[in-house]
């Protein structure tokens, strides 16, 4: 959770700055912003079969310092981005370094988790990482007074902290591909649970990747000058329903649960769409971090019921790629919307992606289905 919630604090710091950086010192529009925010999404999609394979092969806890490094390396970029091509490769990097981080810890959650509690403990890693994207503006909107290459360099050394704390994790006992030979079991990959599941992942996930891209420029909209409270708000909704919920996926079932998330978060974006102020903000706001709180980690127990040896970090691969799918769609998508509309419309269509998200989910998961 610690290495977790320092790459995201990492990330984070960069988000209220960035949008800035693009429109202000590179002299580009909102279509740019999305752009931007979507390379490291990219990145993270196009790299994902190497990391299933690192992961189940090489160690959970080496492609974790992996990551780590790699988004040091990609946020280092940052300060030497002196145009929109510079900065968008620095974000590429980034991308293929969260992604690592990403697959790395939550298999590695499931891995250490008792049996019956994997749900559980992928509410507590996601705290990690709502924690790391609410207190990373904060921190962000402080080093923004010292410029924005005060900010990278805070990014660069939060990511290389992550990388020592990845090193003291233990070691997980794996069985080597020959050794499963020797017993005549052959790992055959089931990317099709995954799939599905991470499809209503990555929509519901769109939504929040737009809102946490253009908050910032929404809020000056409105008249709000600083969001370093708005994003503390959010994160702590979803870091308070996580921790006091933990248990509640896997008691009462992913469908159940994921179901309920989908619906707040329908609900949330609307409300931000229609009640243009600062109070629609605040309440939309509250309502959507709730449904966002529990959705990630109900369907990750869905996507890892019944998997079988060897395949456990290919499986949480697949699963993840559609929340890169998710970010990079997400801000391109509002980036476009915003621009020929308004952000109203934008968050309108954070709210129809979640609703097809649920109607996908009531036809996918059958209702008797507890861990999935």
């Amino acid at each position: 959770m610690a290495a977790t919630a320092l790459i995201f604090i990492s990330i984070g710091i960069t988000i209220p700055v960035l949008p800035f950086f693009v429109t202000d010192t590179l002299d580009a529009d909102e279509s740019a912003v999305g752009l931007v925010f979507a390379a490291a999404a990219v990145s993270a999609v196009l790299c994902r079969p190497a990391l299933g394979w690192i992961g189940d092969n090489r160690g959970r806890r080496i492609l974790l310092r992996l990551g780590s490094v790699l988004c040091a390396a990609g946020l280092l970029g940052h300060l030497l981005a002196s145009d929109m091509t510079s900065l968008v490769v620095a974000r590429l990097v980034v991308g293929a370094g969260q992604a690592g981080v990403m697959v790395a810890a939550t298999t590695l959650a499931i891995d250490l988790s008792p049996k019956g509690r994997r749900g559980e403990a992928s509410s507590y890693l996601f705290i990690a990482l709502q924690v790391g994207l609410g207190t990373g503006p904060a921190i962000g909107e402080g080093f923004r007074h010292f410029g924005a290459d005060a900010v990278w360099i805070a990014a660069t050394a939060t990511c290389l902290l992550s990388a020592g704390f990845a090193s003291t994790l233990p070691r997980v006992r794996r069985r080597s591909s020959n050794e499963r030979a020797a017993d005549g079991k052959r790992v055959n990959v089931d990317y099709g649970v995954a799939i599905r599941i991470g499809l209503l992942a990555g929509l519901g996930t769109l939504g929040f990747a737009g809102y946490l891209a253009f908050l910032p420029l929404y809020s000056s909209e409105i008249g709000v000058a600083s969001t370093a409270g708005i994003f503390l708000l959010a994160s702590g909704t979803i870091a308070i329903v996580r921790l006091s919920a933990a248990k509640v996926p896997d008691r009462l079932g992913a469908r159940r649960v994921a179901r309920a998330s989908l619906v707040m978060l329908t609900i949330g974006f609307i409300v931000i769409a229609a009640w243009h102020s600062l109070p629609g903000l605040l309440v939309g706001t509250v309502v959507m971090a709730a449904g966002m709180s529990l959705l990630v980690p109900s369907l990750v127990l869905s996507a890892t019921a019944g998997v079988s040896e060897g395949e456990e970090t290919r499986r949480m691969s697949a699963f993840t790629l559609f929340l890169d799918l998710g970010a990079a769609l997400g801000p391109a998508m509002l980036g476009i919307v915003a621009t020929s509309g308004s952000y109203a419309t934008a968050f309108a269509v954070c709210a129809g992606a979640a609703g097809v998200a649920l109607v996908l989910l009531l036809r996918w998961v059958p209702a008797r289905s507890q861990a999935g």
